[in-house]
């Protein structure tokens, strides 16, 4: 079950999404919101902030002092924000690297919410998408990418859930760990399986509706045999069922591996009105 939620807070509108999706989700699971910003830190010199891969953007010690102000005012916003909605709500103002400052607390939380437009404090398009990308790749607990646009006045993972499954480790793990948050268990769920056998397909996803069964959550199997690449097919299937939330395994090695990797992961994440549930 979800009882501790981390929101990565940047002052954007899409960090706004993301906190305003938190707290529907900690009220509807009895959770607790955590607020973290991230300053850079004394391993990080306040005169050149490089960035993954190398890039680098000047910073001198005024804007440091700016930013760890505007940190404290993010937070300050978000602590607001909980206390209107009656969640219980705590912050962290961590000084360090986007990347590592997230993945390690990422993996002292049951779930993390992070807007799909939040730039990491970094001026390179570059950086950013590979800051997000180091982040999915290697947090080892669930992460809820919430897209600009999302409905968090209502509920912002629908009425509906997808889950793409291929019967590969980080599917399984990432419908285990969906299945264990107790998000399911008020919706209803569909799992699609894409396959050029539309049999041994809809196999896979029966395999993976059993096992949601043994949880207490009843999920409809569909097989999806398309011309479309898997990635389209996917996402066709997921516009015509109205799906509010999507699930599935990040990086899989596997025919749906394409949807994490490249360009096709970066215009997914950013274009994408759906939330995504990701379990490496």
């Amino acid at each position: 079950m979800i009882k501790n939620i981390l929101v990565y807070v940047d002052g954007s509108s899409s960090s706004e999404d993301a906190t305003l999706a938190a707290i529907k989700i900690a009220r509807e699971r009895g959770a607790t919101l955590v607020g973290m910003a991230i300053v850079h830190g004394p391993g990080v010199p306040a005169d050149k902030s490089m960035g993954l891969g190398g890039s680098s953007f000047a910073k001198d010690p005024s804007q440091v002092v700016d930013e760890d102000a505007r940190a404290a005012g993010w937070l300050a916003t978000f602590e607001c924000r909980c206390q209107s909605a009656a969640v219980p709500a705590k912050v962290l103002k961590i000084a360090g690297w986007p990347a590592e400052s997230l993945i390690a607390e990422i993996e002292r939380h049951d779930l993390t919410l992070i807007g799909c437009k939040a730039d990491f404090q970094f001026e390179s398009m570059r950086d950013i998408r590979a800051t997000r990308e180091k982040i999915l790749r290697h947090a080892r607990r669930p992460v809820l990418l919430i897209p600009d646009g999302a409905n968090p006045a209502s509920d912002p993972l629908g009425s509906r859930v997808l889950v793409a499954y291929d019967g590969g480790p980080a599917a399984a793990r990432a419908l285990a760990s969906f299945a264990a948050s107790g998000l399911g268990k008020s919706r209803e769920v569909h799992i699609a399986t894409v396959g050029d056998d539309g049999a041994k397909a809809m196999e896979t996803a029966m395999q993976a509706s059993e096992s949601l069964r043994t949880s207490g959550i009843k999920a409809t199997a569909h097989s999806i045999v398309s011309v479309l690449p898997d990635c389209d097919a996917l996402i066709e299937f997921g516009t015509k069922l109205d799906a509010g939330l999507v699930v599935m395994g990040a990086f899989a090695h596997s025919r749906i591996k394409e949807l994490f990797s490249g360009s096709l992961t970066r215009a997914l994440v950013a274009s994408n009105p759906t939330p995504i549930y990701l379990q490496h």
